[in-house]
């Protein structure tokens, strides 16, 4: 009876473990993130009312590589490593997964990356956050939804957005006025300082007479902008580095 209800022949033992797991198909697996997450709504009830104030929710890509020649969608990605490129979905207010899309190595960042923003925005809209926030580097622009997500009203985006030579210009042109120094702030210390170890790359670098580049400064300033796909423009934020090469002679 026990096996009828799982629909299993036998139970596998860990070495066998891969039977199990085959019987497993996208739509198992889209079925099994949406229980998970129906539960995550019963948890972030108990959240106090600022909780909702606004979901950022984060897209990545991230390859997973792997030895065997049998596996199914196996594929080379950009980075030469043979694998797996899976869509990750957080909610970043509480570092959870809310979706993980398993894709080809050999497939781009962004596909499908849309419509899980939007699956992730419908799951925090049913448990009461009142604004969103998109985040994602530059795979992820995705111009051509950004004039139907800025119609919702409740949505921000913050996609980084490659440096095409148009951009380049664009920037040349700002005044020098228009830059502004820019400050990263330390994270704070909430433990107590420790003493910090001994660098071994400054050494290395020396020892072989590479090249390094420090960075003097940073500034940024910005600019509207209307990628081809949109019929708005948007704000660009552009971040100009002051860099210097130094190589170290090798010792004698």
């Amino acid at each position: 009876m026990y096996l009828n209800a799982l629909g299993a022949v036998r139970i596998p033992d860990p070495t066998t473990a891969g039977d199990f797991c085959r019987r497993f198909r996208d739509g198992h697996v889209l079925e099994l993130m949406d229980a998970i997450n129906e539960a995550r709504l019963r948890v972030w009830k108990q959240q106090p009312a600022e909780f909702f104030n606004e979901a950022v929710i984060d897209a990545d890509g991230t390859i997973v590589g792997t030895d065997a020649a049998c596996k199914q969608g196996v594929d080379l990605a950009y980075n030469g490593v043979w694998g797996y490129h899976p869509l990750v979905v957080s909610l970043a207010n509480t570092q959870e997964p809310l979706f993980v899309f398993n894709r080809s190595g050999n497939r781009p960042s962004h596909e499908m990356a849309a419509s899980f923003f939007e699956q992730a925005m419908t799951l925090c809209r049913r448990a009461g956050f009142r604004s969103f926030l998109f985040r994602g580097d530059t795979a992820f622009t995705q111009t051509e939804h950004l004039d139907r997500w800025d119609d919702v009203g409740n949505i921000r985006f913050l996609f980084g957005i490659d440096a095409h030579p148009n951009l380049v210009a664009l920037a040349g042109q700002l005044p020098e006025s228009a830059f502004c120094f820019l400050e990263r702030p330390e994270a704070p210390i909430k433990t107590v300082p420790r003493q910090r170890p001994d660098r071994h790359k400054p050494r290395i670098v020396k020892e072989r007479g590479f090249e390094t580049i420090h960075t003097l400064s940073e500034m940024v300033a910005e600019f509207s902008y209307q990628p081809t796909a949109c019929d708005r423009p948007y704000r660009l934020i552009v971040l100009r580095k002051h860099l210097a090469t130094d190589k170290v002679a090798q010792d004698k």
